[in-house]
């Protein structure tokens, strides 16, 4: 619920100071989620790993934060706009600050190269929370992203589009690459969320109201999708999780068809 309340915060910010809060409520719930498995090793290195690279990430956001009030003088989404396009700033400074927003948010969306968390912290966490993890915070911080940039940073646009066209190019290409190597079943679904970060960034990259509904309808549609795809391996792996590599998967049309069937939808 903590969570779920910083993406709603996060998602809904019209201050960026506010933004900021609702990622580290989002963040913090989420470490503790991620370990929630206690007796496993595993989980608890999934969420050691994600906390200190998960704090790094945050730096990076109110790095840029600060940077922004110091060229623009206010933290409000649409006093920031409001002064870029009425006095057209253009400092090293504030493009700096955009450059380590874009890294803070790239983060938090596991986008290609900040994603390598991902795997690690999908394989640890129990399914359920790998299932929370991967479509609620990627929907918030998409949201937070396109908030930022499309209200505040439009005078910007031809700066941040050209980093932003070849962060989607390496995600989708990172993403379903490496996938295909994958043994283990939720590091590949890991992978895959990665590749969908990159064709939401397709979107992104298309702005304007075309852009916005684009990214919404394609965010309702993956998070449904993945989290029933979670949901059977939940219910496949058992209590224990034995079931997570690939060739655990072999056969499943024969012994539950049902679950195949779902599974290949």
């Amino acid at each position: 619920l903590f969570a779920t309340l910083g993406m709603m915060i996060m998602a809904g910010g019209a201050e960026l100071i506010t933004v900021f809060l609702g990622v580290e409520l989002m963040s913090v719930s989420l470490y503790v989620l991620a370990g929630y498995a206690r007796t496993r090793m595993i989980s608890n290195e999934s969420s050691l790993k994600y906390f200190l690279l998960g704090s790094f990430a945050s730096g990076f956001l109110l790095y840029g934060i600060a940077l922004l009030y110091g060229s623009t003088g206010t933290t409000n989404i649409q006093a920031i706009s409001k002064v870029l396009s009425t006095n057209g700033l253009q400092s090293p400074a504030l493009v700096i600050g955009m450059a380590l927003l874009v890294v803070g948010f790239g983060f938090k969306a596991a986008l290609a190269p900040f994603h390598m968390w991902t795997p690690d912290v999908y394989e640890g966490a129990p399914a359920p929370i790998t299932a929370f993890m991967s479509a609620g915070p990627k929907a918030a911080a998409f949201a937070a992203f396109a908030r930022v940039f499309y209200e505040a940073l439009p005078t910007l646009q031809g700066e941040w589009t050209a980093v932003i066209w070849a962060m989607a190019a390496l995600t989708m290409s990172v993403g379903n690459v490496i996938a295909l190597v994958q043994e283990n079943i939720k590091r590949m679904l890991a992978y895959s969320s990665i590749a969908h970060a990159g064709y939401v960034l397709v979107a992104f990259l298309a702005a304007g109201e075309l852009g916005i509904s684009s990214i919404l309808y394609y965010m309702l549609a993956y998070t449904f999708m993945n989290i029933g795809a979670f949901a059977l391996i939940t219910v496949l792996g058992g209590k224990g999780e034995e079931r997570v590599r690939v060739r655990d998967y072999r056969g499943l049309g024969y012994r539950h068809p049902w679950a195949a069937i779902a599974m290949s939808l």
